[in-house]
């Protein structure tokens, strides 16, 4: 008898509190539909050295400290999204009208980020699993023209429980699917013709913090938060080539200043949201207001097109201005 990974089940549901896993659970969570991947135990078993007046073998051997990490891949619906992305980035602000619900997620300067409860069911009846203290590590969005957008996350977890008694009637996000068609992406105010574009957010948590004394990480502080990204073009001209090495797209010759302009990132389903009034379509919307381009080269070989993957990093705008805005429109109106 096998066990098919299909049958398995991923739940997600914010904490209020530390080291506590919601009462509401089996009524406020989020069920997501993943491609793969699940949370395994990061752990050493500890082994003896050699002893002076000991035998050639080996005597004995402990279990170690232990944390879970590890990545969920995803096709992209905006309902389990939002959970993600608001423990990735901390701050999460909601506003419902009739059947639609408009989710305003920002950065969050603190390093303390939102707990999850986790959820996990390894197939049917073969192992279930729930994880509390879990934080979003890494956060990753992509689409190319001809594809659907896709996610993945990277969590790190405190604790994991076994054999618990699996959620009934999981909430599950059915919302609709995004493709590449209904794609757009602009700098500085300018559509960009690209071909494909990926993001990555990584909040740079430990996940080697173990403390005398127990089995467990001390803490889950994030540190210094990157994100950056990048999008695939054919060259209609120079000019972002020259503000990428030069630094403004008028130079002609190498500067040290940077141009630093918005970035937009549009993606809305071909769907209407159920229920929404007027007609919404279910989307995410995403504003960085301070990108800069980092250097590429142009890479001409035999009769190939000229095309770059271009790379980019976001900059804090200002103090009192948020890193960027992450607006999603869907029809759930509540953040999991």
């Amino acid at each position: 008898m096998g066990y098919s990974s299909q049958a398995g089940k991923v739940l997600f549901r914010t904490q209020t509190v530390p080291d506590t896993a919601p009462a509401d659970f089996a009524t406020a969570h989020r069920a997501m539909k993943l491609r793969g991947g699940s949370l395994g135990a990061n752990r050493d078993l500890l082994i003896t050295d050699p002893e002076i007046g000991g035998g050639r073998d080996t005597v004995d051997a402990y279990l170690g400290a232990v944390a879970w990490s590890g990545d969920y891949e995803f096709y992209a619906r905006l309902e389990a999204m939002a959970t993600l992305l608001k423990a990735c980035l901390g701050s999460g602000a909601t506003v419902t009208t009739t059947g639609v619900s408009t989710h305003t997620i920002t950065p969050l300067d603190s390093g303390t980020l939102p707990f999850l409860t986790v959820e996990e069911n390894i197939s049917s009846g073969l192992e279930v699993y729930q994880y509390i203290d879990a934080v979003v590590n890494t956060f990753h969005l992509e689409a190319e023209a001809n594809g659907y957008l896709m996610g993945t996350a990277g969590l790190i977890a405190r604790k994991q429980t076994a054999g618990v008694t699996p959620t009934a009637s999981p909430l599950w996000d059915d919302s609709a699917l995004i493709v590449g068609t209904n794609i757009t992406i602009t700098y500085n105010a300018v559509s960009l013709p690209a071909k494909s574009f990926s993001l990555d957010i990584n909040n740079n948590f430990e996940d080697d913090d173990f403390r005398l004394g127990s089995f467990y990480l001390g803490d889950l502080t994030a540190k210094s938060r990157e994100v950056n990204g990048s999008f695939s073009l054919r060259h209609a001209n120079s000019a972002l080539w020259r503000q990428a090495v030069y630094g403004t797209q008028a130079a002609t010759t190498p500067g040290g200043l940077t141009a630093k302009n918005q970035l937009v990132i549009t993606c809305t389903t071909y769907e209407d949201i159920v229920g929404g009034t007027p007609l919404t379509k279910g989307s995410i919307t995403i504003t960085i207001p301070k990108v800069a381009m980092e250097p590429f080269a142009f890479e001409p070989s035999g009769d190939d097109i000229l095309e770059n993957d271009v790379p980019w990093r976001a900059l804090r705008p200002a103090a009192a201005t948020p890193l960027g805005t992450f607006v999603i429109k869907a029809a759930n109106p509540q953040i999991a």
